[in-house]
C-alpha cells in the first residue's frame, strides 16, 4: 500500500493531466508557482489541507478523492462539456450574433451589404476563445487558435479591401505563422523541462 504522500501526488498528477492542464496552468489556477506543483507531483512535499481543498474544487472531485488510491484510467469528472467550453462557446455565439446584427443594421439603414462582417467574425471568435484558453492553459489549442487568428485576419484584410487586390498580404502571414510554431515548440520544451 502506498503512503499518503504518494497517493496525493499521484492523484494531483493524474487529475491535472486528465483536465489537460500543464503544471503552469494548474499553478495559475491556485495562485502558486509551477515549482510548487512540481514538488507536489514528485511527492517531495504534500500540500496543506486548504490547498488540497482548492485542488479538489479545481478538479471537481470530493476532497476525499485526493486521499484515496484510484485507477489512472478512471476520470471522475468526465462530462460532455466542461463549464469552460460552454462559456467560450456562448461568447463565440455572442460574437456571431453581434456580426449578424451589424450586417442587418447596415443592410436596413444604409442599404449596404456588409458581408465582410462575417469574415471579420472569424478572427474575433478566435480572440474570444484565446482569452478563455489563457485560463485553461491548453498549448495545442493555443497554437491552433493563433494560426486561425493569423490567417483569418489576413483574409479579412484582403476581402475588406478586395478592390485593392492586396494578395501579397498573405506573404506577411508566413513569417507570423513560423513565429507562432516556433513559440509553441519553445513553450512545449520549457514545460517538458518543468515536468
Amino acid at each position: 500500500m502506498k503512503n499518503i504522500r504518494e497517493i496525493v501526488s499521484n492523484n494531483i498528477t493524474s487529475l491535472r493531466k486528465q483536465m489537460g492542464l500543464t503544471q503552469v496552468g494548474l499553478a495559475k489556477k491556485l495562485n502558486f508557482s509551477d515549482k510548487a506543483v512540481s514538488r507536489w507531483e514528485k511527492g517531495e512535499v504534500i500540500p496543506d489541507v486548504e490547498t488540497i481543498e482548492n485542488l479538489a474544487k479545481v478538479f471537481e472531485v470530493p476532497i476525499t478523492y485526493m486521499f484515496e488510491e484510484h485507477d489512472e484510467k478512471t476520470n471522475p469528472q468526465a462530462k460532455i462539456a466542461p463549464p469552460e467550453i460552454a462559456v467560450s462557446l456562448l461568447a463565440v455565439c455572442i460574437t456571431w450574433c453581434i456580426a449578424t446584427i451589424l450586417f442587418v443594421y447596415m443592410q436596413v439603414i444604409y442599404e449596404y451589404s456588409f458581408w465582410q462582417i462575417f469574415v471579420w467574425a472569424v478572427p474575433a471568435s478566435s480572440l474570444v476563445v484565446m482569452y478563455f484558453n489563457k485560463k485553461w492553459g491548453n498549448n495545442i489549442l493555443r497554437l491552433i487558435l493563433r494560426s486561425i487568428l493569423n490567417w483569418s485576419l489576413m483574409t479579412s484584410i484582403y476581402l475588406q479591401f478586395l478592390n485593392l487586390n492586396l494578395w501579397l498580404i498573405y506573404i506577411v502571414g508566413i513569417p507570423i505563422q513560423v513565429a507562432i510554431i516556433v513559440s509553441y515548440f519553445a513553450k512545449l520544451t520549457s514545460i517538458k523541462n518543468i515536468d
